[in-house]
């Protein structure tokens, strides 16, 4: 047995643990650069009370909030530059997965020439290479789902080619992650019905991966377990304080075990999907999931076996037959999705039949690493068959 595990982040979690921002932020310096998509978070007056816990700690704060909810390079070149001016120590991320990684993607850009696209991997010049000089960042996420706050990932759209590829490396880890339940509660049912598909997509993708080991497998299980007691319960009643603090361990499992086992084909895909029609992100995976997973499942049917039981909160233990744990699994994925209102289609974001070449082709370019990760080895075909499927 031979593998590597490092994640560095800090985890601040519990009731009310943003109010501890400034004691553990104060070591990276006077000025933060602090970032949100749009300006709900302003209006609601968190963006005004995290200044206010900064200020108690002599941090100054600039306000960026010229962000989409899928983050284009052109916002975070801007978001940089608005850094560089100020001379902001580091940046924080507030809000969901697009706020967490256009600070990652601006404190890129801040320190590093050509513009944050030059370091997304991608394309002819796409050859940047990320340094130590990355500005710290940190994360208070106000969504369980996306796991940005624990993983050296971020996931960005070229405005001019449609493109959406995830990148990283070591020096995008945050160095400190606020994880509190009260600002999470707030989240609409729709909103917490995408976010915590993703927390799933994500363990169930980290514990299928060929990157996958022992260590990340023991985040996976663990999130999808939680996943499968909570996230309906969250969606049906957004005041159930239990099952947000649950959702919020959950995906801050997931994000731990995908931020070294990583993502795969279904992942990939959504991404793709996701830069043609602009969707939240946990909505393409919805759509995607029950597809790649009946395509994908034969593949390594001694992992797949265990995703329905887990999501029964039963023991794996227990299993006899392979081949009906299978069925179970996508099953219960299924009934999850039907659960939480994402049943959907493909044609319900807008994509349409003419679209679906440009996501394979994407799906295959510009997100290959994810589907290297999958044992299912999808080709053009393979691929395009499945967006069929999903249309």
């Amino acid at each position: 047995m031979k593998f590597e595990f490092f994640n560095p982040v800090k985890v601040v979690m519990g009731k009310d643990s943003l109010n501890e921002l400034g004691l553990h932020t104060k070591r990276y310096g006077n000025k933060a650069l602090l970032v949100t998509t749009g300006t709900r978070l302003k209006d609601s007056g968190l963006v005004e009370r995290v200044k206010r816990i900064l200020e108690k700690e002599n941090i100054e704060t600039e306000y960026f909030h010229e962000v989409g909810n899928n983050p284009l390079t052109t916002q975070i070149d801007k978001g940089a530059e608005i850094a560089k001016k100020t001379k902001c120590d580091f940046v924080i991320g507030l809000g969901g997965g697009s706020a967490m990684d256009a600070a990652k993607g601006i404190a890129i850009s801040a320190t590093h020439e050509g513009g944050l696209w030059k370091y997304c991997g991608i394309g002819e010049g796409n050859d940047g290479v990320l340094t130590d000089k990355v500005l710290p960042i940190i994360c208070i996420t106000t969504t369980s789902g996306t796991g940005s706050h624990v993983t050296p990932w971020g996931v960005f759209i070229n405005p001019d080619t449609n493109e959406k590829p995830g990148m990283g490396g070591e020096y995008l880890f945050p160095k400190v992650s606020i994880v509190d339940p009260l600002l999470i509660a707030s989240m609409p049912a729709r909103l917490t019905a995408a976010t915590g598909f993703d927390v799933f997509a994500h363990a169930l993708e980290a514990y299928t991966s060929r990157l996958s080991s022992p260590m990340t497998d023991m985040y996976a299980v663990e999130a999808i377990k939680l996943v499968g007691k909570f996230l309906v319960r969250a969606v049906k009643d957004g005041n159930d304080n239990e099952a947000r603090e649950g959702m919020a361990l959950a995906d801050t499992l997931a994000g731990v075990s995908l931020s070294i086992a990583e993502v795969t084909l279904c992942h990939a895909m959504s991404h793709a999907v996701g830069g043609i029609a602009k969707v939240h992100h946990g909505e393409a995976l919805a759509i995607m999931t029950p597809y790649v997973l009946e395509y994908s499942i034969n593949n390594l049917p001694e992992k797949y076996k265990d995703i329905g039981v887990l999501l029964r909160n039963e023991k794996v233990q227990g299993i006899k037959n392979i081949n009906s744990a299978l069925t179970l699994t996508i099953q219960e994925v299924v009934k999850l999705q039907k659960n939480i209102g994402l049943d959907l289609k493909l044609s319900d974001i807008g994509v349409k039949e003419q679209d679906l070449s440009e996501i394979a082709n994407n799906t295959l370019t510009v997100t290959a690493g994810s589907v290297s990760n999958d044992y299912s080895k999808a080709t053009y075909e393979d691929i395009l068959m499945l967006l069929k499927k999903a249309l």
